[in-house]
């Protein structure tokens, strides 16, 4: 059984639908039950289920807020974008239907929906003890499935993705091209040198010896670029530092 995996957030597909022909009105499924996903973690893979009655108890609690990107973008911020009409489960899953607030910062959210840019919606929620189960399937994956949880929050995100607070560089990479992962792998070594307080693991001089000692002669480290200097915040949204 693995230890609680805190907050995590699951992403599904959800559409736009017009009423009054304002195209504000969003409408589709939170989270889909009895649908086993494989979800990539650090701490290693795993397939997880919502079962029918998880989020019973959270909505009869309180309403989740509507967030754009889990209100992390630069622009929109942590303010709702929405106010939700409703949410409730049925057969499917958590149904939600939400009106999006009419404003200048709304307003390029509401535009890339229409426009179908934007057609992944996110939630976030947290298990209280006892609201999974753990058990071992044949061939050696865990299965996670969620009997009770919490919902903080939701709405809609540009790359929707699978992901726990520990998130998986391997899910992260499959999605860039060539050009992109070289970027990215040269930022994270970039992180993991000033992490680690070294200078050069190429083993030219300069380098520390095998043995752990360190060598007369000492090179600096190749100047940090603006693009290197991402804080654990940047990093968090693109997936690679674990949240807490």
């Amino acid at each position: 059984m693995r230890a609680n995996l805190g907050t995590c957030t699951r992403s599904f597909t959800f559409e736009a639908r017009s009423v009054g022909d304002d195209g504000r009105t969003l409408e589709g499924y939170a989270a889909v039950f009895n649908t086993p996903t494989r979800i990539a973690a650090t701490g290693g893979d795993f397939d997880e289920t919502i079962l029918p009655g998880a989020f019973t108890r959270s909505l009869a609690q309180r309403m989740p807020v509507l967030q754009f990107e889990h209100g992390r973008d630069p622009r929109v911020g942590a303010v709702p974008i929405g106010a939700i009409d409703s949410l409730s489960e049925d057969d499917n899953g958590l149904h939600v239907r939400a009106r999006l607030y009419d404003n200048p910062v709304v307003e390029p959210v509401r535009q890339a929906i229409a426009g179908q840019s934007i057609k992944g919606m996110s939630f976030r929620f947290g298990v209280p003890d006892g609201g999974d189960t753990w058990t071992r399937q044949r061939g050696g994956l865990e299965l996670r499935e969620i009997r009770d949880a919490d919902v903080h929050e939701l709405g809609p995100v540009v790359f929707p993705a699978y992901d726990t607070t520990t998130v998986s560089v391997r899910s992260l990479l499959s999605g860039m091209d060539a050009e992109e992962r070289a970027a990215l792998i040269r930022e994270l070594a970039a992180e993991l040198r000033l992490a680690a307080d070294l200078t050069d693991l190429t083993g030219r001089s300069g380098a520390r010896s095998s043995d752990g000692g360190d060598s007369t002669t000492t090179h600096e480290a190749p100047p940090i670029t603006n693009r290197m200097r991402l804080d654990d915040g940047a990093l968090r949204l693109r997936g690679i530092l674990n949240a807490h």
